[in-house]
């Protein structure tokens, strides 16, 4: 079937076997005028507006390259023996200098041309600054905020309340103060020489603590002291004799009646003599606790009657190990 093009347009013949258009010849108006008239793109758009106007009957199915070549040649009607398929014309045409003048070739994107990130390193490099200064200071006001917590347990708990300078006299007649261990841990009983069974009970407890302690290399030494409740009976000379009976290491501490008044006081010890029998004898009673006292002189932790030399010496241990730390970090 042959189709007329349009003046300009090359006339169109449909090839009987595959249905494909090809030029039967080119008009000598076109040919003189088709370099400047039409470039690539305009011709391929009237050549498909003109293959789209072909009735639906005549579908344009794809067949194998010889099938297609066949078929084609044997299905052109025309006298013209320089009848050629619409792809090798066009080919042929628009690969002459001529057809492809107008033609602007794409261009290609240099190699070393790269898309540019929306995000650039600097933004990341700021925002991973800023995330981490804020991820400090969050940390640190945690930690100011367990601190505060803590300190605040800590009143809660009367800790601030316990402890004091005092000033008495030694086993051996000396006149010494809290201060005078500064830099040194002390473990604090009250107690007195004439009790009969709890006092000697508490005070081998805190012998054994201290040989314990004596023994591990990672731990200073710990001075244990006891301070009496019975000032009265209690001399320097009476205490020596006691404190020889459980360990060298152990200190007796005695005064007057107001001054152990005022260090019983400091650490909230209770304590009241009762009456007296027909020999002048009496019992004192009194709380039946041990203080642990840090370096600084402050009230650290206290144990009690049912804690055992172990635990009591557990709990030592941790509380010098965190203090040192926290001096070390202060530092």
């Amino acid at each position: 079937m042959k189709l007329i093009g349009p003046v300009g347009l090359p006339s169109l013949n449909v090839c009987s076997s595959c249905s494909k258009l090809f030029l039967l010849s080119l008009r000598p108006s076109h040919t003189k005028t088709t370099t400047q008239a039409h470039n690539f793109g305009t011709l391929i758009n009237k050549l498909r507006q003109a293959e789209l106007s072909l009735p639906l009957s005549a579908a344009r199915l794809p067949l194998p390259y010889k099938a297609q070549r066949s078929g084609c040649l044997n299905g052109i009607q025309s006298t013209n023996s320089s009848k050629i398929s619409l792809f090798n014309s066009c080919s042929q045409m628009f690969s002459t200098e001529q057809g492809m003048q107008n033609q602007n070739p794409p261009k290609k994107k240099s190699s070393t041309q790269s898309k540019k990130s929306p995000i650039s390193w600097k933004t990341l490099l700021i925002v991973a600054g800023i995330g981490g200064a804020f991820a400090i200071g969050m940390h640190m006001v945690k930690k100011e905020k367990e601190e505060e917590i803590k300190k605040t347990r800590t009143r809660q708990m009367g800790k601030a309340l316990l402890g004091g300078d005092w000033t008495l006299t030694d086993h051996h007649g000396n006149r010494r103060s809290s201060t005078d261990f500064r830099g040194q841990w002390i473990l604090i009983y009250f107690g007195f020489t004439n009790c009969p069974d709890i006092c000697p009970e508490e005070i081998e407890k805190i012998v054994r603590v201290i040989n314990q302690t004596d023994k591990d290399k990672d731990l200073p030494n710990i001075q244990p002291i006891v301070i009496t409740v019975d000032p009265e009976r209690d001399t320097p000379d009476a205490l020596k004799e006691y404190c020889a009976e459980f360990s060298p290491r152990l200190l007796g501490f005695t005064g007057t009646v107001e001054e152990i008044t005022a260090a019983t006081r400091a650490y909230r010890v209770y304590f009241s003599a009762g009456p007296k029998d027909e020999d002048n004898d009496y019992i004192v009673d009194h709380s039946i606790i041990s203080y642990l006292v840090s370096p600084e002189g402050e009230f650290v932790d206290y144990f009690g009657q049912n804690k055992t030399s172990q635990e009591i010496f557990n709990s030592i241990k941790l509380h010098i190990s965190t203090y040192y730390i926290a001096e070390k970090k202060r530092k």
